[in-house]
């Protein structure tokens, strides 16, 4: 009896997955006519390559295959592949999908090859695929993926309403950040190096755990096949060693073709010159319904939490002005939202400039006096900056501004301040705003090496050329420099080293994985970062030359011990008429400012608030409720 290599029980159910795209085919009278298409015949549909369809068999046999194939209809339309075991004669992508590519298999110079599936027009539904070659194939396959085997694997699966795995998730062409529900377990893989961290496996396949899956990033999103995603477990976890949470990402970095080194060598410096909080990732490899989606970086999300941005949260929508203050979480951002404040950016700098969109991430939304007083503060700094005084310094923190920066400028983010740029202001009336935490160091080593990032010229630099022209920012920023060049910069080659050995492997794996596949249209495809060696050596040598010139501007630091700056003292502004209930400073605020009116809740103005009443204070057209005690 013929043996045949089964491949679907392993491949992920195949008989219970529902293909969206193959339901245009149920109402017509015969089913697809199917083609293997590949390297050996140029990807072209031939005669001498069509699967024979029979009682919904189809049914390839060839005397001879070699190179990638997939199996596809004459238009592309039908497209898939399917995971392979171990044998030397195949291997490939976990993948049979319609309307989806999921990657190709590869034959090395096979003789006597028959491929055969099954299709039941009913269900809309494979229900089994099979290689055999040269009529026997081995009694008992042992299985292998497409993964490296040398880093954690992440699991998830993704159900629609009826139960099915729902391919949706993993489509090339995802249009939207919608939550999918599904399950997930992370198996630590052996991976020694992270077990000495205290890494584990968490949940099993026999017992998952519950999470929420949807796609994150603007063109990192539409512009790719593989795609980043925001994870929201069921509860809270410590995944890899990471801060405890249940909100993480999983970034792709399809773009960094600087060995994935980019937000490693950025957050690596946060966390060396101690910003308030950096988040940090672990790479792992990451199969989605089954089908391995290559090499990921499973990082901490940007959350107002006690281990993350450790502020006091502050609720959507409050009109409490004892409370109003804070905490907030903000994003300089490059695209207009609707939870945004938008003002024309100041400065005495020349050169582009864009507009400010101050974009509310915690809390998300804004009632009239958090939109106030947020609107206020960003006012003043916008006012100030450029300014050689200290009146930014009242608003804004000086030594993480100058921390944030020397981190941009030494990695030569020429995006930095344009977008992914997070401030946050803790609640009560000596607090001030923080550069930080670092997010997105998509642009890292784009930028000259000879010159300020904001030379590159491509995007508007929110306020950083203006800043610099402040003396005592700058003066800050030399300080800093010397202390943590001479303190705190070493080592950083030494962990890019053991780094780029961590996932070398699994480099290769996802290069394999995404080469040559369909993209999204105007999309494109992911680098290749196969020669780490290569990469990693750029990346030091981006390093080298960009510290070499930023010494000679911010002065040399190998010639004696610089100690740690004192933290700047400059006063915190004092905080707004509106934010107080103390019946004195409401009255003061009225006498200075003419253009203060307050109300009885009946609409009658009063000149003199009584204690114990609430009124309405409008000023220049807005209003809020305040209680004045």
């Amino acid at each position: 009896m013929r043996k045949t290599f089964h491949l679907f029980a392993f491949v992920i159910l195949m008989a219970s997955v529902v293909f969206p795209s193959l339901k245009a085919y149920a109402s017509q009278d015969s089913n697809p006519e199917l083609y293997l298409r590949g390297e050996e015949n140029g990807w072209m549909c031939q005669d001498q390559y069509k699967f024979d369809c029979h009682n919904n068999v189809y049914t390839l046999h060839l005397n001879s295959l070699n190179g990638e194939f997939k199996i596809s209809d004459s238009e592309w339309g039908v497209e898939y592949g399917a995971k392979p075991g171990t044998d030397p004669h195949i291997y490939g992508s976990i993948k049979m999908e319609g309307a989806y590519s999921g990657g190709n298999f590869t034959a090395h110079s096979l003789t006597d090859v028959t491929i055969e599936f099954t299709y039941n027009p009913s269900s809309n539904r494979y229900t089994t695929i099979a290689f055999s070659i040269g009529g026997e194939d081995p009694e008992d396959p042992v299985y292998e993926d497409m993964t490296s085997g040398t880093l954690p694997v992440l699991h998830i699966n993704v159900y629609d309403d009826e139960g099915y795995l729902n391919n949706e998730i993993i489509d090339k062409d995802l249009s939207h950040k919608n939550y999918f529900s599904g399950v997930y377990w992370l198996d630590l893989n052996g991976c020694k190096w992270l077990e000495d961290l205290g890494a584990e496996s968490v949940g099993s396949e026999e017992e998952p755990l519950p999470l929420e899956i949807k796609a994150r990033g603007n063109w990192t999103r539409i512009g790719f096949s593989k795609k980043p995603f925001k994870l929201k477990l069921g509860k809270k976890q410590s995944l890899l060693g990471l801060s405890k949470s249940k909100h993480f990402a999983i970034l792709a970095h399809a773009d960094d073709f600087f060995g994935y080194m980019r937000n490693f060598t950025g957050f690596n410096l946060g966390k060396r010159i101690g910003l308030p909080w950096t988040p940090w990732q672990q790479p792992v490899e990451v199969v989605i319904n089954g089908d391995y989606r290559g090499l990921y970086f499973l990082t901490e999300s940007i959350r107002v939490e006690e281990q993350r941005v450790n502020i006091t949260e502050l609720g959507d929508n409050v009109n409490d002005p004892s409370i109003v203050t804070g905490g907030y979480l903000v994003e300089l951002d490059n695209y207009d939202e609707d939870n945004q404040i938008r003002m024309e950016e100041k400065g005495q700098a020349g050169g582009f400039k864009d507009m400010l969109r101050i974009t509310f991430d915690t809390p998300e939304e804004y009632s009239d006096l958090q939109r106030m007083f947020v609107t206020d503060q960003f006012t003043a700094m916008n006012d100030a900056v450029g300014n050689n005084s200290d009146v930014l310094w009242s608003y804004m923190d000086l030594d993480d501004a100058a921390r944030y920066y020397i981190v941009e400028e030494i990695i030569s983010h020429y995006e930095a301040y344009h977008g992914s740029t997070y401030l946050f202001r803790d609640r009560g009336e000596n607090q001030k705003w923080h550069f930080s935490p670092l997010w997105d160091c998509g642009n890292a080593f784009a930028g000259p090496t000879d010159n300020y990032f904001t030379e590159a010229g491509i995007y508007g630099n929110t306020w950083i050329a203006s800043m610099r022209l402040n003396g005592k920012f700058m003066d800050k920023v030399r300080e800093t420099w010397k202390w943590f060049m001479s303190q705190k910069y070493d080592g950083i080659e030494d962990d890019l080293n053991e780094y780029s050995e961590h996932i070398k492997a699994a480099a290769e794996a996802d290069y394999r994985r995404w080469n040559n596949q369909p993209t999204p249209m105007n999309g494109t495809s992911v680098v290749d970062n196969r020669d780490m060696d290569s990469r990693l050596s750029d990346v030091k040598g981006k390093l080298r030359a960009k510290t070499e010139w930023m010494a000679r501007e911010f002065g040399e630091y190998n010639n004696g011990y610089f100690a740690e700056p004192e933290r700047d003292t400059t006063p915190a502004a004092e905080l707004p008429y509106y934010v107080t209930t103390d019946i004195n400073e409401i009255q003061s605020a009225v006498e200075n400012d003419s253009d203060i009116e307050i109300y009885t809740l009946q609409g009658v103005r009063v000149s003199a608030p009584e204690s114990g009443n609430i009124y309405i204070i409008r000023r220049n057209g807005k209003s809020m409720k305040v209680m004045a005690e």
